[in-house]
């Protein structure tokens, strides 16, 4: 098994809404993106096998050769060969993801009360109290020092 991994840039984008203007805001974050692939490894086994070997016998003159028993022995030989061994290991991956959550938020509005008031009119001639409703609006913001909020 062979591991290989790149590093790639993510971009996650979001909408933010400020008032009436919605922004679109965008961040990159790095991903580790690994994949794991097999490849087929050659597993070497040594070749024996038994040969006979000629040697050159030297001896003084006159004397003869003579077939003799066959004399076998075990000899034992070392082979040095590559012997390729697989380590695995866990590695823990960190996944980061935006996590949009709703949070209230509450922003003081202007109230509104509509007051009657009563206008008296001075005139010259033949002078009299005339009611003329005239609605005068009063506005506030509710706050603690008000009481109203």
């Amino acid at each position: 098994r062979c591991v290989d991994c790149t590093t790639e840039i993510e971009e996650k984008c979001e909408d933010e809404t400020s008032g009436y203007t919605t922004n679109t805001k965008c961040s990159k974050w790095p991903k580790e993106v690994c994949s794991v692939s097999k490849k087929r490894v050659q597993k070497y086994t040594p070749i024996t096998g038994c040969t006979k070997e000629p040697r050159e016998l030297c001896a003084p003159a006159g004397c003869g050769f003579k077939q003799g028993a066959e004399e076998c022995y075990d000899k034992t030989q070392t082979v040095v060969q590559d012997a390729p061994k697989e380590q695995c290991s866990l590695e823990p991956q960190r996944t980061c993801k935006h996590v949009t959550k709703l949070v209230p938020k509450l922003s003081p509005t202007e109230e509104c009360v509509d007051v009657p008031k009563e206008v008296c009119t001075r005139s010259r001639t033949n002078p009299r109290k005339v009611k003329k409703p005239v609605v005068k609006k009063w506005c506030y913001v509710p706050s603690e020092e008000s009481g109203l909020a």
